[in-house]
């Protein structure tokens, strides 16, 4: 018959069998929980399971082999043969309830031959495997340090088992296999081991633990994390201190006391901080910890409704692998380019001037006469988008187009011959003109014949500077939702407005050099239509003629001022956490 027992109680003597301090009457009472409750005998093989695995990860590891000074004053963890024959004197009905978990782990243990999964503070090797075990899934302004491995890194590059990321300037996310998901701060120096093991030689990351890949950890100095499905902050800090900040969940740390098989175990759950010291081996509690950037879309304000903004800060040359800004899902990529210039989607010096935007950054120009470059949106869960509850699928797709929210896209542009053939804004939804939702430019196409490959009618004609799209048109004509007046070669500000409707039933609004920047109400709409707008990137296109089209401070947001405003409180670093004195 089953009876109620006080966890706390089973778990306190767990630490007296564990510690080979259990008495011949704490045993009997251990047998006798074990033998009446189902519910404890399943706490108990988990409990011994976790603490025999722990045993194995840190008698692995490589640390620092003088005495070490400790702040807790429970005794070590022992060998797991030597609480084993503790255990061995309880009933065999007990040791049958674990024996199909600890039994073989423990076998597995004892095995001297047997590979190590764990992290080794020991330099890596010069080459990497070819095991994949992690990718750059999330980039903000980086800079990366050229490694002895020469591995080109970068937006969606694979990371292999035994490479180095040593992260010069900006944030990036790593994805393991696992689904632990990293975002290293720079300046950091991260040894990825395998996919549920790493080294950080310094710098701060934050981790995120998915159920299921409990167990993930990292090598600091003197000092290994063991995570038990949370997410926790690390700060490998110049002085060789680590400082440990638990945000949810459960956090272990070990630490090698003397030369022998006895380590130090250590615990701090949700919202705790502490700091290794490596020198003197002492934990000490953290006042105030540093501050961790959990999530790359988490500097974005939600109340001032910005949600994606692009300046093109980057060195003047090809705008193709790029990835600054925020609020996206990758990198800028080149659909189409000129034949022999490779740099004519690119970056030019200085940014659009237009009165009341910030003059930030440079400016992307596409000079060649079949170009066409193109950037994904973040639309992943939990980005910043899905945040603001902007997502619904079409047809298998994440786009942004909920039903009842309104979104506003604004850039600024500047054309050399505005007359001349093809150019545009565009959103789409996928890659090719079919699926181009919506386009703010000059000679689109009125008509399309179906190939391969499918190209434009010529005789159909073209329109002028208007609001388009592609997607919407019926029977491969082109849906024209009204002219935007006469081009000029000045810099013009546009903004977009779309209000998301039932059954895809949206209206797009359209303002060219709107009359305020504050308020949308007193802004004459120069253009408006229907249709299915939802979009989840963004491309700008130049074909034909001889011109060159020029596109700058490219904002995304859910309110019309956070799009016309002026941008110096909106920039993503100046709103990153202050880098304190690492040291």
């Amino acid at each position: 018959m089953s009876q109620n027992f006080d966890e706390s109680e089973l778990f306190e003597l767990c630490n007296a069998v564990i510690e080979q301090q259990a008495s011949a009457a704490q045993l009997d009472r251990l047998n006798t929980l074990l033998a009446a409750n189902p519910a404890a005998q399943k706490d108990y093989a988990t409990y011994m399971t976790m603490h025999a695995e722990l045993f194995w990860h840190s008698q692995m590891l490589s640390l620092p082999t003088d005495e070490p000074v400790l702040t807790e004053t429970k005794a070590p963890l022992r060998s797991p043969i030597a609480w084993s024959e503790s255990i061995s004197r309880l009933s065999l009905a007990a040791m049958l309830m674990v024996g199909a978990t600890l039994g073989m782990l423990l076998v597995w243990i004892w095995t001297p031959e047997a590979d190590s999964p764990l992290v080794k503070n020991e330099p890596p090797a010069a080459e990497h495997s070819n095991e994949v075990v992690a990718r750059i899934t999330g980039t903000r302004n980086c800079r990366w340090a050229q490694t002895s491995q020469a591995l080109p890194i970068g937006y969606d590059s694979p990371i292999y088992a035994g490479q180095q990321l040593n992260l010069v300037d900006g944030f990036a996310e790593i994805t393991f296999l696992s689904g632990v998901k990293v975002i290293l701060h720079a300046p950091a120096r991260l040894d990825l081991a395998s996919s549920d093991s790493s080294t950080l030689h310094e710098g701060r990351l934050t981790a995120s633990v998915p159920k299921g890949a409990e167990g993930f950890r990292v090598a600091c100095r003197g000092i290994t994390i063991v995570d038990r499905g949370t997410e926790f902050g690390l700060n490998s800090k110049k002085s060789g201190n680590t400082e440990v900040k638990v945000f949810d969940g459960l956090v272990e740390g070990f630490v090698r006391k003397g030369s022998d098989s006895n380590f130090q175990r250590v615990s701090w759950k949700t919202n705790e901080s502490a700091e290794f010291h490596a020198d003197t081996k002492l934990i000490t509690a953290v006042e105030e910890p540093s501050n961790f950037v959990r999530s790359l879309s988490q500097s974005v304000s939600s109340q001032q409704g910005l949600l994606a903004s692009e300046d093109f800060d980057y060195p003047v040359g090809r705008l193709a692998g790029q990835n600054a800004g925020y609020g996206w899902g990758s990198p800028w990529d080149s659909i189409s380019v000129e034949q022999g210039r490779p740099r004519s989607n690119g970056i030019g010096a200085g940014s659009i001037p237009v009165a009341g935007i910030d003059h930030l950054g440079n400016h992307a120009v596409l000079s060649g006469q079949f170009n066409r470059i193109r950037r994904n949106l973040g639309t992943s869960f939990s980005g910043v988008f899905d945040t603001a509850n902007l997502i619904e699928n079409q047809d298998g797709a994440r786009l942004v187009g909920r039903d009842g929210r309104t979104i506003y896209v604004s850039f600024t542009q500047r054309v050399e011959k505005p007359e001349d053939v093809f150019y545009g804004f565009e959103l789409n939804r996928g890659d090719g003109n079919s699926n181009r939702v919506l386009c703010v430019g000059h000679g689109a196409a009125r008509e399309w014949i179906e190939g391969p490959p499918r190209r434009p009618n010529k005789h159909a004609g073209v329109t002028s500077w208007a609001v388009t799209s592609e997607f919407n048109g019926q029977n491969n004509r082109l849906l024209d939702l009204g002219n935007l007046g006469q081009p000029g070669t000045k810099p013009t500000l546009i903004v977009i407005r779309i209000d998301f409707g039932q059954q895809n039933k949206d209206r797009v609004t359209v303002y060219v050099d709107p009359e305020s920047l504050a308020d949308e109400s007193q802004c004459s709409a120069t253009a408006t239509g229907d249709g299915n707008f939802a979009f989840d990137r963004i491309s700008l296109a130049n074909f034909e003629g001889d011109k060159s089209y020029e596109v700058d401070h490219i904002r995304i947001g859910t309110a019309f001022g956070a799009v016309t405003r002026r941008s110096d409180n909106l920039n993503f670093i100046s709103q990153l956490p202050a880098e304190e004195n690492n040291d």
